[in-house]
């Protein structure tokens, strides 16, 4: 699985993990689970999730791989200038297998 997150600015932490084509999303002690294995080649329509805002953006497989794309929750600006570098990288996309 090829996982791209896509950064957003929010004051709540988001957390994942994975099982083979599974993604278990975690907001403010509340889970919503997203099974694709059953997902053929093309795009997941209409991704739905109990979380707010669902933190799955998009899913879809090619050519037999999945490509999953997900929020990554960015906190505040920090106050400390040390600090403010890694805050910066963390706007930018990341991408990763999974």
């Amino acid at each position: 699985m090829i996982v791209t997150y896509v950064p957003q600015r929010t004051d709540r932490s988001v957390r994942y993990s994975f099982s083979d084509e599974i993604v278990t999303a975690t907001i403010g002690g509340v889970s919503d689970t997203f099974d694709f294995s059953e997902l053929p080649d093309g795009e997941a329509a209409g991704i739905i999730s109990t979380l707010d805002p669902c933190p799955v953006l998009s899913a879809r497989r090619v050519d037999g791989e999945l490509h999953v794309t997900l929020l990554r929750a960015i906190g505040p600006r920090p106050s400390d200038p040390a600090e403010i570098d890694a805050w910066r990288r963390l706007w930018t996309d990341v991408e990763e297998v999974v």
